[in-house]
This record gives C-alpha cells, structure tokens and sequence, in this order.
C-alpha cells in the first residue's frame, strides 16, 4: 500500500480512477490510499472541529464552580440544622437542573435563615430568637435582599447547566460522510487529495475552501452556534446582576447593624434582651467576601466555537489567499465563501447534503424560560417561586369536597 506521507515520483498513477480526489493530472493517489486520508480524517476531524468548543465548554465551568461556591456559602452561612442544609443543598441542585421542588416554606425558611446567618455573622454574635422577632421588620430588606442574591445565583447556574447540555448535544453527533470526503479533498492540516503530490508542489488549502468544507461540516451545528451565543450574553448579563445583588446584600448588612445600633440606644426593652448585640453593631461593616472579576469567557469565545474562519486560522491552520491548494490543484479558490446559515449551506458545494442532526429542542424551551428570568430578574422581580405541583393535602381536600358535593 502507498503512504501517502511518503512516496517516489516514479510511483505516481492515473487519476482516473480515483473515487475522492479530483486532481487536474497524475499523481500517487490510488482507492487504497484515498481510503488511508479518509481514515485518517474519520481519527482526527472532530476533534479539531470541536476543540475550540471543548475549550470554551472549560472556560464556563470555571465560573460555574464559582458560583457553586457562592451557593455553597449561603448554605453553610445560614442559621439551620445540619439536616435541612442538606435537604437545600439538594433542592438547590435540582433547581439548576431544571426542577423545582422549592415550596414556599422552603422560600421563607432560606431568606430568613440566610439573613440571620449574614448578620450573625457582621456582628460576630448570634442573635436570638426573641431578639429576631423584636427586629421583625428591620430585617425584612435583608431578607429580601438574600433572596434575589440567591435567585441570581440559582438562575445563572440554570444557565450553565443548559450551555453544558447544548455543548454535549453539539459532540454527541458524528460528522457526515460528506464532510470527510470534503476535507480529504480541501487538504485540510492533517492532510488529503494535496498530498498525493511531489512535496515541491504541495501548498496549503485555500482559505476560502477550508471555510466553506468547515461550515459545511458544522451545517447542523447552526442553532446551537446561535444559543450558546444569546446564552453567553445573558450570562454576562446574570453576572452583572449577580454582581449588583451582593452590593446590595451587603448594603442591607450595614444598615441593619445601624439600626441595631439606633434601637440599643433608644428602645430599652430591646437593649434589656439584646445588649450583647452592642459590641458587633459598633464595629466596622466586613467587606464583600467574593471578589468579582470578569468571566473567563465572553461573547465572542461563543462565537467561535463553531467559527469556520476562527477554526481554519487557528485550528486546522496553514490556509492561505493565493497560490494554495483549491482541492484540485495549486492556485486560486474562485468561489465565494457561503453564509453559516441554513439557507447559504444549502448552496455550499463543499459539503453537500444534509448535516448532522444536533438535538436541542429541549435546551431551546429551557432558554426561553431562563431568558425570561434574566429580564425579570434585570427589573428588579422575584423569580425563585414556589413548584407549581399542586400539594397532597389540598388535592386531597379538594376531592373530598368535591365527593360530598356530588353525594349531597
């Protein structure tokens, strides 16, 4: 069998018989070694089309565990048992995966408990129960500020979740035939039909062709292209928000240690039950615990996840504008480069047919809720509700009446 990597002139054959290359004269390239440059593209092809989505698929997860330590906190910071922690630790997860079983004591229980932790924890001191309730509505801006500071970090982690699945959706699918035989014949950086020539007269692909066989290829991946860019987006729109809810979170701490401090002074049965809040209300408010800078991603990383012109010039490099490989010969690529659109693909002769078929309609109905947390959350509304599933005891008083009704 010929290599196809390394031969001798004098072993050069008719092209005519050739299945993949379409060459313009005589060369080594015979069925059994086309058949060697499309295996080797079959190895190697999709794991160069989706490395710059693998590398993005890292840049997400690294704030994702950032902000799953932010929830952690909240957690671990709050005022309950070791037990109930747990049990929010779970619901929580399950919330970021899409399902909410959060009742509505579960919501009173968390604010509250977090904002008795956040204070106790600026005060250096807990705080009793009855000196919670002689503080009853003092504490109510804080406890709505941990609220929306949680439902920021709960919806932005949804949001990772749904990218994660878009991501997973977008690898699990092989590339077609089409494609191979499109990038053994465009030559692409590990090599096709530009082989099969004396190496003086090897050149690069063209980069017009490398962006339309890698459009072609990833013709499937179009919608997916498009949401993890309006994912990305509203991510660093959430961030934001997430952001702005910890300012005020902390501004919320300060005042109630002000008040606190008031009422000591000038409400005695408060001083007679809460005295040894005294000290922790006279010290300086702590700073922010978390640090925020910009994500490791931005906009355009989504982008080029799936970029033909990013992957063919930093990925599948080498291309060039003139005197380069145009899939049958050294010279000029005289075709336009097609649209990354379900319309210009179909008239992309690179790759002919159908692409792969990317399974997102279910993340495309999570965005569409997610998106409308974001907006709703960016107004300053109350997004983290209570299940919607119907609870036993009413369903169950429900039928009752509704069984005497028909029996009387």
């Amino acid at each position: 069998m010929i290599n196809p990597y390394q031969y001798n002139v004098s072993d050069e054959i008719s092209f005519s018989g050739n299945d993949i290359c379409i060459l313009d004269k005589a060369s080594c390239c015979d069925k059994s070694v086309e058949k060697m440059l499309l295996d080797k593209a079959r190895q190697v092809l999709k794991n160069r089309m989706f490395m710059v989505l693998n590398q993005f698929l890292k840049s997400i997860d690294i704030d994702k565990q950032d902000k799953n330590v932010l929830l952690t906190n909240i957690i671990k910071n709050s005022i309950l048992p070791q037990a109930k922690k747990i049990d929010f630790h779970t619901k929580f997860s399950e919330y970021t995966k899409g399902d909410n079983s959060l009742t509505t004591v579960d919501l009173d229980t968390i604010k509250n408990a977090a904002a008795i932790g956040s204070i106790t924890k600026a005060l250096g001191t807990s705080v009793s129960e009855n000196c919670q309730n002689l503080l009853y509505f003092e504490l109510d801006p804080l406890k709505n500020a941990e609220h929306q500071y949680l439902s920021a970090i709960l919806v932005m982690l949804r949001g990772y979740e749904i990218m994660n699945q878009i991501i997973t959706q977008s690898k699990a699918v092989d590339l077609t035939d089409a494609c191979y035989i499109g990038a053994v014949r465009g030559g692409l950086k590990f090599g096709g039909c530009n082989k099969c020539f004396d190496s003086t007269e090897f050149s690069d692909p063209c980069v017009k062709l490398c962006r339309n066989i890698v459009s072609g290829c990833l013709k499937g991946h179009i919608m997916a292209r498009t949401y993890l860019q309006h994912m990305a987006t509203y991510q660093l729109q959430m961030n934001e928000l997430v952001r702005k809810f910890v300012s005020e979170r902390e501004a919320a701490i300060s005042t109630l240690r002000a008040d606190i401090k008031s009422k000591l002074q000038v409400d005695k049965e408060f001083y007679n039950s809460c005295s040894g809040l005294q000290k922790g209300s006279n010290e300086a408010s702590p700073s922010a615990a978390y640090q925020f800078s910009s994500l490791s991603y931005t906009i355009d990383s989504a982008r080029n996840t799936l970029d033909a012109s990013w992957l063919c010039t930093y990925v599948l490099s080498g291309v060039s504008e003139v005197n380069c490989w145009n899939r049958s010969s050294v010279g000029k690529y005289r075709l336009n480069v097609y649209e990354f659109t379900p319309t210009g693909q179909r008239q992309n002769p690179e790759v002919p047919g159908p692409g792969p078929v990317v399974m997102i309609d279910e993340q495309i109905k999570q965005f569409t809720d997610y998106k409308y947390n974001v907006e709703e959350l960016s107004q300053g509304r109350d997004v983290l509700k209570p299940s919607a599933a119907t609870p036993l005891s009413f369903t169950l008083l429900t039928l009752s009446v509704a069984l005497y009704l028909a029996l009387t």
